[in-house]
């Protein structure tokens, strides 16, 4: 009821996915041109295999063992995480629910709410059990909990000097 023009907003965004899709390998070349021009640096990857020893690479280079990682399908998809274990890099996820998952050393059940199978006293007994600096006294209300997991990862943000995220759109 708040857009009456729900419909043709949707239309319109299918065409303009359509059109970017049409010219992407056009579109990739002149986000990496005017990315490059403003100072950033573009790697490319055939696969998720290359995109995950690039990354690697990267993240070696700075001499760091520890990541944040902001909410990504695509390093999702890739096995990002995992990779970077397997060369002794821990990557902390960011999103409240993507951590509950990491912490509960599981998967995903839901593409939009990731940790929807686990009830807050699951979450709780797993900030318990993986988040050495929550106590006993914590309990298993959701503000509580959304507290216990900021004060978390506020120490990973002030300690670690290397992050990883995918981008949704990227402005040619």
């Amino acid at each position: 009821g708040e857009l009456p023009d729900w419909e043709e907003l949707r239309s319109a965004g299918s065409a303009i996915k359509e059109q970017v899709m049409a010219n992407l390998p056009h579109l990739l070349e002149e986000f990496e041109r005017n990315l490059t021009a403003r100072g950033g640096t573009v790697h490319w990857a055939r696969d998720a295999e290359e995109a995950n020893r690039i990354v690697t690479e990267l993240v070696q280079a700075t001499g760091s063992t520890d990541v944040i990682k902001i909410k990504s399908m695509a390093t999702q998809e890739i096995g990002l995480e995992a990779h970077l274990e397997e060369h002794g890099i821990t990557a902390t996820e960011t999103d409240l629910a993507e951590l509950i998952v990491q912490l509960g050393h599981d998967k995903p059940s839901h593409i939009l709410v990731p940790a929807i199978h686990k009830n807050r006293h699951e979450i709780r007994d797993i900030f318990l059990a993986e988040m050495a600096e929550t106590d006993e006294t914590l309990t298993s209300e959701p503000r509580d909990l959304a507290e216990a997991a900021r004060t978390h990862l506020r120490e990973k943000f002030l300690s670690t000097s290397v992050a990883v995220s995918g981008a949704n759109f990227g402005v040619a």
